[in-house]
């Protein structure tokens, strides 16, 4: 996110309560003849940063003079230690508090959420929110996944969804659904009720390793699977799939839980992913629990809409349609997993500004 943190006069002005020094018209009328002068052109005030002068605004005098005090370096220190939930002093608590918000809210700012039925992929399917969710569009899911949570530009979603009442940006505790559609024919089911998870989670665990060798080579960290958050089920009647495991990735302060949720259609599959820490795994395993009804194929794509004479067959069944794709989104999943760190790192990159616009605040006040 790129933002000019220029000083507002008009906020520096009203901080040190002082009157605007006369302009140079103001000094000629006096001193020329009436003939001999211009009208005084208005000057436009400098806008304000609305982050800058959100921060301050929820700022007390003392925590405004600590905040002009710090340098980068202490900045990051305290972004580090309240991330990390270590004793902060008040004034620290205070200044923390108020940057994550302001951070938090200017980025969302930027965001079209949606609300309500949302019709996704040209009529492919409908996603019932209700009141407890959002919806946010392609475009703003890659402001999401590139800006908020680090990932390389690219990743090609249906969008995302977010809890209704919490940032996807928020450290620590923001997630959101990751949509995706893969078309490589109907998927059978025929194998759901014949499937040995432990089995399966072995195999899972070697694919993981084995892949840690492109993982790295493209510059994301290894990861490890170290078993199920939640064994798979199926629910036959509404042709779901339901999983999550947890992972450890390299260089993360805490493991990682990676929610999946698999829907299928008349001619592919619906693939909604979820990232967070795994210290959120009993506030998020409800909100999961919902998110696994709210997504509905319309009528000519669902399940029971398949035709064997025109339509394609997936060469693989339940059990490939987990053990098959843990290498194939290198790129996505390796990214995904920065949202543990990212959010602080968004945090300190905005806060410098804050850094550099609370200094040349107090700076033209001490002068004045």
């Amino acid at each position: 996110m790129s933002i000019s943190w220029s000083l507002p006069l008009a906020l520096v002005l009203a901080s040190a309560d002082i009157a605007p020094p006369p302009t140079t018209a103001d000094a000629a009328l006096d001193q020329a003849p009436a003939t001999d002068v211009e009208e005084p052109r208005e000057v436009a005030d400098e806008p304000v940063d609305p982050m800058f002068a959100a921060v301050m605004a929820a700022l007390d005098d003392e925590a405004r003079a600590a905040l002009a005090e710090l340098d980068e370096a202490a900045m990051s220190s305290l972004l580090d230690r309240a991330q990390r939930g270590e004793p902060l002093t008040p004034v620290e608590e205070k200044i923390a508090s108020a940057i994550r918000k302001a951070a938090i809210d200017t980025f969302d700012a930027g965001l079209g959420y949606q609300r309500g039925d949302v019709t996704i992929r040209d009529g492919l399917a409908v996603l019932h929110l209700g009141d407890e969710f959002r919806y946010l569009g392609p475009a703003d899911a890659e402001r999401v996944l590139t800006e908020g949570w680090g990932n390389p530009p690219g990743s090609e979603t249906l969008g995302m969804i977010v809890p209704a009442d919490l940032s996807p940006i928020e450290p620590l505790r923001g997630w959101g659904v990751i949509i995706t559609y893969s078309e490589e024919g109907h998927v059978s089911d025929d194998d759901a009720d014949e499937i040995d998870y432990d089995e399966l989670l072995s195999q899972l665990k070697e694919g993981t390793e084995a892949g840690n060798t492109s993982r790295t080579a493209q510059g994301y960290p290894a990861m490890h699977l170290v078993g199920w958050a939640e064994q798979p089920r199926y629910a036959r009647e509404i042709h779901s799939l339901y999983w999550a495991q947890e992972l450890e990735v390299d260089g993360a302060p805490e493991h990682s839980l990676n929610y999946a949720i698999r829907v299928l259609g008349r001619k592919g599959v619906l693939e909604l992913n979820a990232v967070s820490g795994i210290g959120q795994l009993a506030a998020i395993r409800p909100e999961m629990e919902k998110v696994y009804a709210l997504v509905e194929f319309n009528e000519g794509n669902r399940y029971i809409d398949f035709d064997p004479d025109i339509d394609d067959v997936a060469t693989y069944g339940i059990a490939g349609l987990i053990a098959g794709k843990v290498a194939t989104k290198v790129g996505l999943w390796a990214g995904l997993m920065k949202l543990l760190i990212a959010g602080k790192k968004l945090l300190i990159f905005l806060a410098l500004g804050l850094v550099a616009g609370a200094k040349a605040l107090f700076g033209r006040k001490k002068a004045e």
